[in-house]
């Protein structure tokens, strides 16, 4: 199995792509025999149907990785889904397989549609994969989870025409993200508040006189920031006032929005890098502004890549979405997935899952 680009997608809780493993440990304490493993159907998809067999191979390969990166007791932390809920490490991995392996199979069966097919070179290749892969397992392995050669070739095979698949329907997609789209600006806000926080976290507005010496501070600190000669730097004149909530922002036009409101934004965008505009009233307090990097080259070129991961993976998932629809429209893990197979499937000692529930 190879980290295809729509796989590395799905690893959105620990950023694991599932990738081939030389061994592969024991199987979960589970009573079962390679016969019953090659029997049990985990999920249907259309007219196909996914084995107990078959899903240890991603399952187990997996656990390894988690397990030499994390450690055992990885599987019982809990953390949130991407729905807000709740769940552990396990049950959250073993969803996250279920999808990997439904894409596979919902890829492999549009490989006809776009003329995809394995080499020769790629056959040579995924025999030796999966023959190193199965040399890897021991006696016990191979009985506790049903696996052999001819499964681990078909699903070295089924990947590689996911993977093909996948490049397909990518190659297919413009993604552009525009320089403005992208563009992130840095400034420098000394910020004087007129806020004060009481002893029970509350913000109340400061006196007047207190606010007219938040703005004589500020004016002050202009007067030697900008000053010809002994100028002081911006951030020098922060740790001179006190002003220890001023701070380096690096944004989009629209969060500087968000943050200011369009008419300091505005005169924000009016500046050249190096230059500073003050003093800027807003309702929380006063602020000098510097214009460190109208267009920040590094931060810039990080967001339009994310932008662009971003645009490819929502363009992937509306392709994938129409082909699961085709092969099975009303595909659903509650409806599809059998609970008992489900439960079949574990990767924290029982004893520590006992002890749980």
């Amino acid at each position: 199995m190879q980290g295809t680009g729509f796989r590395a997608w799905k690893r959105i809780f620990l950023g694991m792509v599932l990738a081939a493993a030389l061994t592969i440990m024991a199987a979960c304490q589970n009573d079962i025999t390679d016969e019953e493993a090659e029997q049990i159907t985990v999920f249907t998809v259309g007219t196909d149907t996914v084995n107990l067999n078959e899903v240890w191979i991603y399952a187990k390969t997996i656990q390894q990785e988690y397990e030499e990166s994390y450690g055992s007791g990885i599987w019982t932390v809990e953390l949130q889904n991407d729905k807000g809920q709740t769940q552990t490490v396990e049950d959250i991995t073993k969803e996250d397989i279920i999808e990997e392996i439904l894409q596979v199979k919902v890829l492999n069966q549009k490989a006809g549609a776009f003329g995809i097919a394995l080499t020769t070179e790629d056959q040579t290749s995924i025999d030796t994969q999966a023959r190193s892969f199965v040399d890897g397992l021991t006696d016990v392995d191979k009985q506790e989870t049903g696996i052999t050669y001819e499964l681990a070739v078909q699903v070295f095979e089924e990947n590689m025409i996911a993977g093909k698949v996948y490049d397909r329907i990518m190659a297919d997609g413009s993604v552009e993200v525009s320089d403005e789209q992208c563009r992130q600006t840095k400034i420098y806000d000394l910020y004087f508040p007129i806020y004060a926080e009481n002893e029970v976290g509350e913000f109340k507005a400061m006196s007047r006189e207190d606010r007219i010496k938040q703005y004589d501070n500020a004016k002050e600190a202009y007067n030697k920031i900008t000053a010809d000669e002994d100028g002081v730097s911006i951030e020098n004149a922060a740790y001179e006032y006190g002003a220890d909530e001023s701070s380096f922002y690096t944004m989009s036009k629209s969060e500087y929005i968000t943050q200011y409101g369009i008419e300091i934004t505005d005169q924000l965008y009016e500046l050249k890098d190096g230059d500073y505009l003050g003093i800027i009233e807003s309702e929380y307090g006063y602020h000098i502004f510097q214009m460190v990097a109208l267009t920040d080259a590094e931060a810039t070129q990080e967001k339009k890549l994310a932008m662009e991961e971003e645009m490819k993976r929502d363009y992937f998932n509306q392709a994938f979405q129409s082909y699961l629809d085709e092969i099975d429209s009303t595909w659903k893990m509650s409806k599809n997935v059998d609970e008992e197979a489900w439960n079949l499937i574990r990767f924290a000692p029982e004893s520590e899952t006992t002890e749980e529930k």
